[in-house]
């Protein structure tokens, strides 16, 4: 018998409960946000807030925690429960689900028969790197490379943050040219080399290599990453997208205690006013829930 820790806090003050929770010597722990849909019977979470699930060995260790927790955080309400001893290494697999977009289906290896009859197939198993397709903005990004690309034959295509390598590897098998893959982590470089011979696109050019150092343009230029990057990068990926190209930005998630950090409704206008100062023209925005996807052409920059 296990023992779980229940935590729910408003996002400004999840890295003082990271402090805590790392204190106090937990076997694992689960992390979500309002983004993520909820499991089953659980009722879904507020804007703003992230929820932490947390395990101890026995009951005397989460109570211990509880006390930590409702001494640093008296707002919040942490609640102690048995839990079932369980094969954890099959019940997280539960919680990962494919996804099907346009002719794209993404999905891990023991989800394949549910593919159907998708075209276009992409298994990415859950690991270190970001990009299991299921997150609003990795969907977002695999639609319009599946809308622009037949328009498109044999473009160029660059995936900045390249985390699993899902979005080179979709632009691979939807017919683009030459596909560079780039990251400034090492980790999620090797593991999108690894995807991409295991999805049979070993010609993808994954590097570390700075934007500046990759030469030439790109038609298409897609950036899945943290919308303050994106505001940094913005004159290294305008340089990046070829006359007439087209350059996509959206955000990504990392896994710090669950935090969905990118292109939120509330931080659009910032990063569309950092890529029109250097020329770019925006050509559409689109939504999915929160989440926003800015495209914007190279016409006006040319």
């Amino acid at each position: 018998m296990y023992y779980s820790l229940h935590v729910e806090v408003p996002e400004e003050a999840a890295e003082l409960l990271q402090a805590v929770i790392d204190g106090t010597n937990p076997l694992g722990l689960e992390i979500r946000d309002h983004t993520l849909k909820p499991p089953p019977g659980a009722p879904p979470l507020k804007p703003g807030c992230v929820e932490l699930k947390v395990y101890y060995e026995g009951a005397h260790e989460a109570e211990e925690a509880q006390h930590q927790v409702r001494a640093e955080l008296p707002e919040a309400e942490p609640r102690v429960a048995p839990v079932e001893e369980e094969d954890w290494s099959e019940t997280w697999k539960k919680h990962i689900r494919s996804v099907r977009v346009g002719r794209i289906w993404v999905g891990p290896s023991w989800q394949v028969e549910k593919a159907g009859d998708a075209p276009v197939h992409i298994v990415i198993d859950p690991g270190m790197a970001f990009g299991t397709g299921d997150h609003p903005t990795t969907e977002m990004c695999l639609a319009e490379l599946d809308l622009e690309l037949p328009c498109r034959p044999g473009a160029s295509v660059l995936d900045v943050g390249t985390g699993s390598g899902v979005l080179a590897i979709a632009a691979r098998k939807l017919g683009a040219g030459r596909v560079v893959g780039n990251d400034v982590d090492p980790v999620a470089v090797q593991i999108a080399r690894e995807n991409a011979e295991k999805n049979a696109v070993p010609e993808l050019e994954l590097t570390e290599k700075p934007l500046e150092r990759l030469g030439g343009t790109f038609d298409l230029v897609v950036a899945n990453i943290f919308a303050n990057v994106l505001c940094q990068l913005a004159p290294r990926l305008a340089a990046r997208t070829a006359k007439d190209g087209l350059l996509l930005l959206t955000g990504n998630t990392t896994a710090l205690l669950g935090f969905s950090f990118g292109i939120l409704d509330t931080q659009a206008e910032e990063v569309q006013q950092a890529f029109e100062r250097e020329g770019m023209k925006l050509q559409a925005r689109r939504a999915s829930g929160e989440w926003v996807l800015l495209t914007f052409d190279n016409r006006a920059s040319a």
